[in-house]
């Protein structure tokens, strides 16, 4: 998907399998919980999305675990804690750091 100066591209791959030459902007990260989809909350993905963003560029999830927060900046990110949208108390956003 094309607007303007926004490009969406979905990528329908396992993140542990998926490498790219591109950085990225953001990262919308919408797995399921930690307790239903174990493997989708390493701390190796993690470092991996890190690596895969641009300094600056952010992920975003519903996900707001503090153990899954202490991971994600041991990976690298700044960890904020946001509003969230209606039935959810909080979301999460992770800025990329050099």
């Amino acid at each position: 998907f094309q607007y303007k100066n926004f490009t969406l591209t979905l990528h329908q791959q396992k993140v542990q399998d998926f490498t790219s030459d591109d950085k990225f902007d953001c990262i919308y990260y919408d797995a399921f919980a930690p307790n239903a989809q174990i493997d989708m909350w390493s701390d190796d993905i993690f470092v991996d999305m890190h690596d895969l963003l641009h300094v600056d560029g952010f992920l975003v999830t519903y996900c707001a675990k503090g153990s899954f927060k202490r991971s994600l900046a041991k990976a690298g990110f700044e960890v904020n804690s946001l509003p969230g949208p209606p039935g959810k108390r909080e979301m999460v956003r992770a800025v990329r750091k050099p």
